[in-house]
């Protein structure tokens, strides 16, 4: 299905499960789509959550009538999404930077988000990392250092996008890093919130998940044992109970 943002983008979005079930949404991580990030959890969850998954602008089956990637405007497409449908009340599961849009999701719209959830969410930036980050995502770095995971990409968004999109990707974190959203604010929230990392995570470590958790008024920490950061890994035990049991009991 689709839905079309002002600026006239086309936002690619899934729903499973009974209309009459709360409501659940799933969002990928940069350069991820929902094809390939999420789907073990769609059938188990869609029995209880009224389940929705979205792939970002510019990635997979969506568009971006943008020259860039910009956290606003994004967080305006899940916005328009959720409006669109008439949902009034969210639970939010998000993967990698998906976490931190729907953490900017719940600052923007606090009083609709039951639960917030953030997996593998890299929080907290510093110009070491960012910059590190930015190189990783450098075309033709990657076509070099990571062939398969590049082919991956040209399947994943098409071979006349991919290489804008990791460009975007880039200037998006450098963005994150300068400007992104303090630590401060995540006081704001009344929902419960749930901070979830394998313990193996190449890229967000313990500590910092830790510390991310104890910045909410109500947060909970949740590490997956033998686990590394990306998703498509990730097995449904113990995470799938860890969802049920987090976004049903608010």
């Amino acid at each position: 299905m689709e839905w079309i943002a002002d600026d006239g983008t086309t936002i690619y979005y899934e729903l499973y499960g009974d209309e009459r079930l709360p409501a659940l949404l799933l969002l990928p991580g940069l350069l991820g789509t929902i094809s390939r990030q999420w789907q073990p959890f769609v059938q188990p969850l869609s029995a209880h959550f009224r389940l929705l998954l979205l792939d970002l602008r510019g990635h997979g089956r969506s568009t971006n009538n943008a020259t860039d990637l910009r956290p606003d405007r994004m967080v305006q497409d899940v916005v328009g999404l959720v409006d669109g449908l008439g949902l009034t009340a969210v639970s939010l599961s998000g993967y990698d930077f998906g976490g931190y849009l729907a953490l900017q999701f719940a600052l923007t719209q606090p009083r609709r988000v039951t639960t917030l959830h953030l997996h593998a969410t890299k929080f907290y930036w510093t110009d070491e990392t960012a910059s590190q980050m930015r190189q990783q995502l450098d075309p033709e770095t990657l076509v070099t250092t990571a062939p398969s995971y590049a082919d991956q990409l040209v399947i994943d968004h098409g071979s006349r996008r991919w290489r804008d999109l990791l460009r975007q990707s880039a200037a998006l974190i450098a963005q994150q890093a300068s400007s992104g959203i303090r630590e401060q604010q995540l006081q704001q929230l009344p929902c419960p919130a749930l901070v979830s990392v394998g313990d193996r995570d190449e890229m967000v470590s313990l500590p910092e998940t830790y510390r991310l958790s104890r910045a909410f008024r109500r947060g909970g920490l949740f590490v997956l044992p033998g686990v590394h950061h990306p998703i498509h890994n990730l097995t449904l035990v113990p995470m799938l109970p860890m969802l049920q049991t987090f976004h049903k009991n608010k």
